[in-house]
């Protein structure tokens, strides 16, 4: 197994610029800090991390805060996996490691900062979407380490981020189905408070009045953005308003798959009758009856960035831009009609 001598013989430095090479310390020039990465990756040299945290009180371990709502299974919805996997395999891959928490909504407030305070984790990887931006602003603040949010957008200019273009997958979704000749389209998933949320609807609102078509606030139906919520929303469309819409944008897939159970209940043709749109492009929607058309977000770039974004804070690399926004793209299928 190659040694940390063996790298800094090959790239012909002492020890200890080696070392803090590989440390992201001060005073080494980014020539020579490339050239001793290179040959520690091409040696497949392991640093013994316990030996380091003896010396430095790093630990080199990230703590990955998974939350939800504690009335719900979080790993019901699996657009987390793919960040989560991209996180580890980026932080294995520099020499850190991920520990998983998964925290409830209820208990963020007490538990979050146990975490942070315990020693063992040298920085936070915050992902949820639940918490309201001044509530995870103020959590953040009592929080002394490194701490990057994922997924959401950021609460404040100071706080780092990767998210999503949250307000351009409604607008995407909803242009599709404009263009498709559907004025009367359905919202299910709002919720007040909620940044990403509040920006997807935004985008739908955007959307509607770029082509000239009245918003009509009847047809924007709360959901929690789980399954059943997207049934009831549907139900809701149907049964509450003298003529149902002709599509329905759900904001995110699982709503979507919760409507087409609701619409196949009542016996309504998808998209005969009615066109739906998804967002996230959770696995398999290609494998439904009728394949669901989404809005793809990119899940594991959000995950190999935000990692990259803490270790090169943990390094004390300088951080010229601290939010990062990714952008969606449609994924067509066939859930949705032209009527024009």
């Amino acid at each position: 197994m190659a040694t940390i001598k063996d790298v800094a013989k090959l790239a012909g430095v002492a020890v200890s610029t080696a070392s803090n090479a590989l440390n992201g310390k001060n005073g080494v020039s980014i020539k020579t800090r490339k050239r001793v990465i290179e040959i520690a990756t091409k040696l497949n040299y392991v640093p013994n991390t316990v030996a380091q945290g003896l010396v430095t009180k790093m630990t080199k371990n990230v703590s990955i805060v998974l939350s939800a709502p504690s009335s719900f299974n979080i790993f019901s919805n699996p657009i987390f996996f793919d960040s989560i996997k991209s996180i580890t395999a980026t932080l294995n891959k520099n020499g850190y490691h991920a520990l998983l928490n998964i925290v409830s909504l209820e208990d963020e407030e007490s538990v979050i900062p146990k975490i942070a305070q315990s020693r063992i984790v040298d920085a936070m990887i915050y992902i949820g979407t639940r918490r309201k931006d001044r509530e995870l602003e103020q959590l953040i603040e009592k929080i002394e380490i490194p701490v990057i949010v994922l997924i959401r957008s950021a609460v404040n200019e100071r706080t780092y981020s990767v998210s999503l273009n949250n307000k351009n997958c409604g607008y995407i979704a909803t242009r599709y189905l404009l263009e498709k000749g559907h004025e009367k389209i359905g919202f299910i998933g709002k919720m007040p408070g909620i940044s990403m949320a509040e920006e997807r609807l935004e985008g739908y609102k955007q959307a509607l009045l770029e082509a000239g078509v009245a918003y009509d606030e009847t047809l924007v139906i709360s959901g929690d953005y789980y399954q059943e919520s997207g049934l009831i929303g549907v139900r809701r469309l149907l049964r509450e308003y003298a003529h149902a819409p002709t599509a329905v944008f759900a904001a995110n897939d699982l709503m979507a798959l919760g409507a087409i159970e609701g619409l196949e209940q009542e016996g309504i043709l998808i998209p005969n009758d009615i066109s739906i749109v998804g967002c996230d492009n959770i696995p398999n929607l290609h494998l439904l009856k009728v394949p669901l058309t989404t809005i793809s977000n990119p899940f594991a770039e959000v995950g190999r960035l935000g990692a990259n974004m803490i270790i090169d804070i943990l390094r004390g690399i300088d951080i010229k831009q601290r939010q990062i926004t990714l952008n969606s793209e449609i994924r067509v299928r066939k859930s949705v009609r032209k009527i024009k």
